[in-house]
């Protein structure tokens, strides 16, 4: 005798199991476009650049560049030297026959100044190196503690003026308020002669220690001393 057989219609079981793969197919879908969304959202991100100056310390402004200009020509008595200047960065202070002091014109948003010292007198006057450390006295007016630069990122070589290798080379100072010490200083200082003419050339710089800075702002300082014509007879 058999048992009695329990019927059991045909796909009874595959519709539950359609609708299992429906919603897993669709959370997976679901899921699939979540983790897209993201991914671009990560990648259409402005990155926000880390900060190479932060809070406190005291920023350099942006890095100058030299300007189209036109030239001025300053010349001493006897056309012994002469030189030309960018008049679109340098403005002029004093010109005497001996003598021409400039500024930088652009103000530094740091406070940042830069200025030029240059005089031409005859070698009888005292030799380039004597001529140097008097312009180191007449600097300490106002600049403290004027030695040489040992900042292996600033320290230059004696510079050359025109075509004739100098005395001199990188300064580091403070400089001197009636408050009392101020900003930093970096300078250049730069004597030469041709035999008859000894020339003396002051750069400095205030108000930044940082390196970059310096170059750039140095940079100005090229076109005085690659124009320099010696008047040799």
């Amino acid at each position: 005798m058999t048992g009695p057989i329990h019927y059991r219609p045909g796909g009874h079981h595959h519709p539950r199991q359609g609708r299992w793969v429906v919603l897993v197919a669709f959370w997976t879908v679901m899921v699939l476009l979540c983790v897209t969304g993201v991914v671009v959202a990560l990648v259409r991100e402005p990155s926000t650049p880390a900060s190479t100056c932060p809070p406190p310390q005291s920023c350099p402004g942006p890095q100058p560049v030299m300007p189209a200009s036109s030239t001025r020509t300053w010349t001493s008595p006897g056309h012994t030297v002469s030189l030309q200047y960018p008049t679109a960065v340098f403005a002029l202070q004093e010109r005497s026959s001996t003598t021409l002091q400039l500024r930088v014109r652009s103000a530094r948003p740091s406070g940042v100044e830069a200025s030029a010292w240059i005089s031409a007198d005859p070698l009888s006057d005292g030799s380039p190196a004597a001529l140097l450390r008097q312009r180191k006295s007449q600097l300490a007016a106002s600049i403290l503690g004027l030695t040489d630069d040992q900042d292996s990122r600033t320290v230059i070589p004696p510079p050359h003026i025109g075509d004739i290798a100098g005395v001199g080379g990188s300064y580091r100072g403070t400089v001197d308020t009636p408050q009392g010490p101020g900003g930093p200083v970096v300078a250049i200082l730069a004597a030469a002669t041709d035999g008859h003419t000894t020339a003396v050339v002051s750069y400095v710089i205030t108000g930044t220690n940082d390196p970059a800075e310096i170059q750039m702002l140095r940079a100005y300082l090229s076109p005085i001393l690659t124009s320099f014509t010696w008047g040799r007879p």
